[in-house]
């Protein structure tokens, strides 16, 4: 395999060592134990870059197969496929002895080393962009995607759930996309929620060069409402003050003194359960005089804010601090594999609130929205109110050029909430 080859872009398989090139491969972490090693490397006999490039793409071809070998999956064969597909550009030429680009022969090269027609066939399809499973590069999209694991969890169970519908990328077209949504029962929210991960996800497919950018997304501008009519949706209600103090009564005759302050925190501050339980001790300061609890772990970007402590939560501030075993004001809560600390009291709440006669209009989120009511009931100003409760400004004078209420101003607001319940 002599002459050079200009033109084709390479991935980082060489490396110069002195006056003569080496090709290399890193291998799989889950597979160094099969290799008893870390990486194939080989000498390319050559101090010529474009010579060395060129015949590193069939050695590395060889260790491709010894890895897929080694996998042995159809997954393992759809992602060093949809590998090979993203690793060359528009610059890829061909050689002018064979006609056949670098990319072409590592794919020749990989393909014939399958012992199974169907898989060969496989790697063909997607490597050239022929036939593409829908989620070939569910992977990748998602580590990329800056989100929670919850929400990437949530995408790809629905994303492989239209794997089953469409047999591949290059067959999905808007038409049977509609199909699909007028035949979907969920509701309209949920509905909107899936196809907007399916959108994403196309965007995403635009973005690394596997789908035609100037192509309509098919999961853009769907019309969920289409074709049913939706069910009401239940609408959470707020507590009365009365039915907040019942309820931390019955959390302590219960012995759940744990529930009781997890009451009364949110009675006080109108946090979300999820961000009452990730205070951490470090979060409760001092702030001009004032004592505050800074939330920092918040669903929405306004959710971040500081919340000062009304003096009927002193007390209890202070002994949840001296009895907490842990970094957190409300200690030794089970954490899920989100790192959500919320489940396990949460529905110990549910039980308590169902146990006294309330039904599935009524949540902890319910006293978030007395404290809400509470403050308008005594004048707040709506302004205030949402600095307290970490709710977005929506006029253009408070909601940007603000610096938000001061925590004297919010500790006057959060003052005017009152109720009858011991600490």
């Amino acid at each position: 395999m002599c002459g050079t080859y200009r033109g084709y872009a390479m991935p980082p398989f060489i490396l110069k060592r002195r006056n003569f090139y080496y090709a290399r491969l890193s291998i799989p972490e889950e597979l160094r134990d099969h290799f008893k090693k870390r990486e194939f490397k080989s000498s390319l006999g050559t101090p010529n870059k474009e010579e060395a490039e060129f015949k590193a793409l069939v050695i590395v071809a060889g260790w491709k197969r010894q890895i897929a070998a080694a996998r042995g999956s159809v997954g393992a064969i759809d992602k060093m496929a949809a590998e090979m597909r993203m690793s060359y550009d528009h610059k890829d030429k061909a050689h002018p002895d064979t006609g056949m680009t670098g990319k072409d022969y590592v794919i020749e090269n990989v393909a014939d080393s399958f012992d199974d027609e169907e898989k060969e066939m496989r790697y063909r399809n997607i490597a050239m962009g022929r036939k593409t499973p829908f989620v070939t590069f569910l992977d990748s999209f998602l580590e990329d995607w800056g989100v929670a694991d919850k929400t990437k969890d949530m995408a790809s169970s629905f994303i492989r759930s239209l794997n089953h519908q469409f047999h591949s990328i290059e067959t999905i077209r808007r038409p049977e996309v509609m199909q699909l949504v007028k035949a979907d029962k969920r509701a309209v929210k949920t509905k909107a929620k899936n196809y907007g991960f399916a959108r994403q996800y196309w965007s995403y497919l635009e973005d690394v060069g596997v789908v035609d950018s100037e192509m309509r997304n098919p999961f853009s501008e769907l019309n969920f409402k289409a074709g049913r009519k939706q069910k009401n949706t239940t609408v959470r209600q707020a507590f009365s003050a009365e039915e907040i103090e019942s309820l931390h009564q019955a959390a302590r005759e219960k012995g759940d003194e744990q529930l009781a302050d997890l009451i009364a925190l949110g009675a006080y501050t109108g946090a979300r359960i999820e961000e009452l339980c990730a205070i951490k001790l470090e979060d409760i300061t001092q702030s001009s005089g004032v004592q505050i609890i800074t939330v920092t772990d918040s669903k929405t970007d306004a959710g971040v804010r500081t919340v000062p402590i009304h003096p009927a939560l002193k007390s209890v501030i202070k002994r949840l601090t001296k009895d907490s075993n842990d970094e957190y004001l409300f200690s030794n809560l089970t954490s899920s594999k989100y790192g959500d600390r919320c489940n396990a009291i949460g529905k110990r709440f549910g039980r308590l609130k169902e146990k006294s006669g309330f039904g599935k209009t009524h949540v902890f989120h319910s006293i978030r929205k007395t404290v809400i009511t509470i403050l308008e009931n005594a004048g707040v100003s709506e302004g205030i109110t949402a600095d307290i409760v970490g709710h977005e400004k929506k006029t253009m004078t408070y909601g940007l050029y603000s610096a938000g209420t001061s925590d004297k101003k919010k500790l006057e607001a959060i003052k005017q909430i009152t109720y009858k319940m011991g600490s």
